[in-house]
């Protein structure tokens, strides 16, 4: 399996240190910048799986930096001597996946920084679902009319249908259009079918009920 690659960018050599050496320990692959510029041009020419982002660099600052990565999408966590609210609300709106507040500690560093990885490939793989989703419905009626019945009848969101009918097709190693065709040919059945058993449970309530009625016809007490 191949190393996340991540890129630790602070101007601060002992913490750049501390930190590239304790994570290059559990496995990571790292890279190193010692200020914002530096630290843009290698997120922008190797794209590393995460950055961990110092707020206080010279030549570019970091928020500079991290609007840069979002834009980018390129994830990164943020990294600062100071902890103060306004600091987190603005790195936070700037697209961080954390905020760490030096000193560190390694032993909580690598877990932060697996958690960052994780829902880094979750926004990744969402992100690629919705686009999937977008092309899909907008080139196949079929897609559309399924995603929207399995909304309805699953209660799921467009995105969780998207992915279950993506998911089925697949497994069967078939298209998904395909699927989705299958899938609204065999719900037309079914709608024929329970449409019909209806209409029977129907009428055999009525002939019941004219019997009944037959049998014990009404009878006027003067």
């Amino acid at each position: 399996m191949t190393a996340s690659r991540v890129l630790v960018a602070d101007d601060n050599q002992e913490d750049l240190n501390t930190i590239s050496d304790g994570l290059k320990a559990a496995g990571f692959e790292i890279l190193q910048a010692t200020d914002g510029e530096q630290a843009e041009r290698l997120a922008q020419e190797f794209r590393p799986d995460l950055t961990i982002l110092d707020l206080r660099m010279p030549l570019k600052d970091g928020f500079e930096v991290a609007l840069a990565l979002h834009e980018a999408d390129l994830p990164f966590i943020s990294l600062s001597s100071y902890g103060d609210e306004e600091m987190v609300q603005r790195v936070t709106e700037a697209g961080a996946l954390a905020y760490l507040v030096k000193p560190l500690d390694i032993d909580q560093l690598v877990p932060a920084v697996q958690s960052a990885l994780s829902r880094a490939e979750e926004m990744r793989q969402l992100k690629e679902s919705m686009e999937q989703m977008d092309k899909a419905l907008s080139q196949s009626r079929e897609i559309s009319m399924v995603v929207g019945i399995l909304m309805e009848r699953c209660n799921l969101t467009a995105i969780q249908a998207f992915d279950a009918l993506r998911d089925e097709a697949r497994s069967q190693r078939r298209k998904i259009a395909e699927v989705a065709k299958e899938y609204l040919a065999a719900a037309e059945i079914l709608h024929d079918m329970s449409s019909r058993l209806g209409e029977r449970a129907r009428e055999k309530t009525e002939r019941a009920s004219k019997r009944v009625a037959r049998r014990f016809p009404t009878r006027v007490v003067q």
